[in-house]
């Protein structure tokens, strides 16, 4: 009796059979155990990378540390030890017989009656003390020579403000003049006089070392056209006394109300 194979069929052929194959459900799930496959092996890959990093890495840095411990190993000195002295320097070489024979040769003095002449470049110290003379040697004297100072003038504009100084800036006859000459010359605003404004302008400015009114400003103002007659009357006053600190004239800075008050 002879065995008959018997085949058969896949999940994947029964459950699509009679069904559209090209449907994306049948190709991944023909495909599956490929994809798990990989996935598994690609997963033991990672695992084992994983846990071979450490080792490889403790494996260099010892490597690493002993090539550094190897390479700044150093000598070390014994300051304490005396230093070894040089050997001293060979004696020079001796001179020919020749040369030491001319060195020493002794002259024997020769004794005659005749008289010597002496050398007129030579002189003699007996000679030399009866020709000096003590007399005073005239020293001339030089002129004294006057140093001169250059004054160097500094700027007007660089020079320091001063706000309260030992002499305050005074207006040329007083605060009654300075008064009577604001009284004259401001005049009242029309808009100011339409709109009924009336206050006080405070105008700030300086008073430079020769007593000249500059940097005139506006501390606080009330509009209406008052703010700018007030800068321009301000601008418009004579020289002033200029303030002292220890003697010296100085910019002082001078803070002044103006009044503007409508007459009822």
């Amino acid at each position: 009796m002879t065995k008959q194979k018997v085949y058969v069929a896949p999940m994947d052929e029964i459950v699509f059979e009679r069904r559209n194959k090209t449907y994306g459900a049948y190709i991944l799930r023909k495909l599956y155990n490929k994809n798990m496959t990989r996935g598994l092996m690609l997963a033991v890959i990672i695992l084992l990378a994983g846990l071979a990093y450490p080792l490889v890495s403790s494996y260099y840095a010892q490597k690493r540390a002993g090539y550094i411990e190897k390479a700044a190993s150093a000598e070390f000195i014994d300051m304490a030890k005396p230093k070894e002295d040089a050997p001293p320097p060979p004696p020079p070489p001796p001179p020919p017989p020749a040369e030491l024979e001319q060195k020493v040769k002794f002259v024997a003095p020769v004794v005659t009656t005749e008289e010597v002449v002496e050398d007129a470049d030579i002189f003699n110290q007996d000679d030399l003390s009866k020709n000096t003379t003590n007399e005073a040697v005239s020293v001339t004297e030089e002129a004294p020579v006057e140093a001169k100072v250059e004054v160097i003038e500094v700027p007007e504009e660089k020079k320091e403000i001063f706000t309260i100084v030992e002499e305050m800036p005074s207006y040329p006859g007083g605060e009654a003049e300075r008064n009577k000459f604001l009284a004259d010359n401001i005049v009242y605003p029309q808009q100011a006089t339409e709109n009924g404004i009336q206050g006080t302008v405070y105008v700030s400015f300086v008073v430079d070392s020769k007593g000249n009114v500059t940097d005139v400003k506006i501390l606080r103002g009330i509009g209406g056209g008052c703010d700018e007659e007030a800068l321009r009357v301000v601008k418009m006053m004579p020289k002033w006394h200029p303030g002292k600190q220890n003697g010296k004239q100085v910019r002082v800075l001078f803070n002044m109300p103006i009044y503007f008050k409508l007459q009822g």
